[in-house]
């Protein structure tokens, strides 16, 4: 019995690595579409945000980027992204997107390790063979996430050990019997 129960208590600690409720990259930790058919210049943008809230040193854009006229998608422009603190406190943060890192091959993404919790003004600026085009828009950057990620892996696991110690007990209480 002992054994069975020391085997169960390995394996749900062994299913839930340090760290595992922090999530990284694009497409990671929920995602929030905040623009959606948004006019820039001569394209029209598709912008997504994740992890859903944008924590400090963690914010992630996908952007898709469509021909205005053709409503064709455009793989060929150089898109650069920015990030601007609310109180000018904080340095501007840019970065490139690219198709390496983009869930979906045909769309840009880019990492923007903001620094400080607050209102960023991110923008996105499309560059290419139609033209130029830009948007921007406020996003709410949150503080570090440890008390949140300790009680999203604390919590179930707790729950089960207490289980596994009630069972244990009402056993232990039937064998006396």
């Amino acid at each position: 019995m002992r054994r069975w129960l020391l085997a169960l208590t390995l394996t749900l600690l062994l299913c839930v690595p340090a760290g595992s409720a922090s999530a990284e990259g694009p497409g990671t930790g929920g995602r929030r579409v905040v623009l959606e058919s948004e006019p820039a210049g001569p394209y029209v943008l598709r912008v997504v945000t994740s992890p859903t809230p944008p924590r400090i040193d963690n914010l992630y854009l996908e952007v898709r980027v469509e021909d205005a006229a053709s409503g064709e998608q455009v793989t060929d422009a150089r898109v650069l992204t920015a990030a601007v603190f609310e109180t000018e406190a904080e340095p501007p943060i840019e970065a490139k997107a690219s198709h390496d890192i983009a869930p979906i091959p045909t769309e840009y993404a880019s990492h923007l390790p903001v620094t400080a919790p607050g209102v960023w003004q991110v923008s996105v600026r499309v560059e290419g063979e139609q033209g130029v085009g830009e948007v921007s828009f406020p996003v709410r950057v949150t503080g570090s996430t440890a008390i949140g990620t300790g009680l999203a892996v604390g919590l179930p696991v707790a729950g089960l050990a207490g289980l596994i110690i009630v069972f244990l007990m009402l056993q232990k209480q039937s064998e006396k019997q």
